[in-house]
């Protein structure tokens, strides 16, 4: 506990941005949090996610802070899986499917043991 955040404190004072990587750990799978950082007790700037947001469909999203959103207005932006509408109703699928089937209590569960 602690490190993360030492991590952060240091990145921030020499003017940098804090990402949480957050397709392995992220949608619940710590089971008593829905982030991986949150365990932590930090907030990145930029959050990433992808894999488990599709359920093997090529689904990925980026979350940010509006200070870095900004910095993209005046550059070129490019992804690889540009949003549309096939890939937003998976991940509304997915999510629905995660909050029905109370998969974050089922990690906890699991996790337990």
């Amino acid at each position: 506990p602690g490190y993360l955040a030492s991590c952060y404190e240091a990145v921030r004072a020499a003017g940098g941005v804090c990402v949480a990587d957050e397709v392995q750990t992220g949608l619940g799978r710590f089971g008593t949090c829905w982030w991986g950082f949150e365990q932590q007790g930090v907030v990145p700037d930029i959050v990433t996610m992808g894999k488990p947001m599709g359920n093997g469909f090529p689904l990925a999203a980026v979350v940010t802070t509006g200070e870095v959103a900004d910095a993209f207005r005046s550059s070129e932006y490019f992804n690889t899986f540009g949003g549309n509408t096939v890939a937003c109703a998976v991940g509304l699928e997915v999510l629905a499917i995660l909050e029905e089937e109370r998969l974050q209590e089922s990690a906890c569960r699991v996790g337990a043991h």
